[in-house]
């Protein structure tokens, strides 16, 4: 009784955007020429009810068309990677013309190289379809950034 009566809720909630659809389409007043009661609400509520629209679609969709949107989104994520391991090589390709002590060159240059065999090692993750591992790569990722940015870009101010 407790799971039928949410599914009762969002479905009601659900026809009755799909008659305010319609009777946007009408202008959204009833044959009075008053405005229908349930079509008086505020955006947040309307936003809300399309909202649970879009969880109950997900929530229904079956095995083959989760699969084929996590691929989707497999394949932005190894987009990115492409294009942060090329951001890196333009990096590592200005390293010359940075004003830097030998060591920092160093440094510098060894953590563009992690950045590059991190990115890497994303794009071959999102290659796969190995999501449950991404997370803890992005998170190298950033620890990374983090530790270049702390070091370098602090130079220019």
């Amino acid at each position: 009784m407790k799971k039928i009566l949410p599914i009762t809720f969002i479905l009601v909630l659900s026809a009755c955007a799909h008659q305010h659809d319609e009777q946007s389409n009408l202008g959204g007043e009833s044959t009075t020429g008053q405005p229908a009661l349930h079509s008086i609400h505020d955006s947040q509520l309307r936003l809300m009810m399309d909202r649970m629209d879009t969880l109950m679609h997900e929530r229904f969709m079956t095995e083959t068309q989760l699969d084929s949107e996590r691929r989707k989104y497999a394949q932005r994520i190894a987009d990115s990677a492409q294009k942060l391991s090329q951001t890196v090589d333009t990096i590592i390709s200005k390293m010359p013309g940075l004003t830097l002590t030998p060591s920092e060159q160093t440094t510098f240059l060894a953590l563009a190289n992690k950045l590059h065999d991190q990115t890497g090692q994303l794009y071959d993750l999102a290659s796969r379809n190995r999501l449950e591992d991404i997370n803890v790569r992005l998170h190298q990722i950033n620890t990374t950034c983090i530790s270049c940015h702390a070091l370098f870009r602090e130079m220019d101010n």
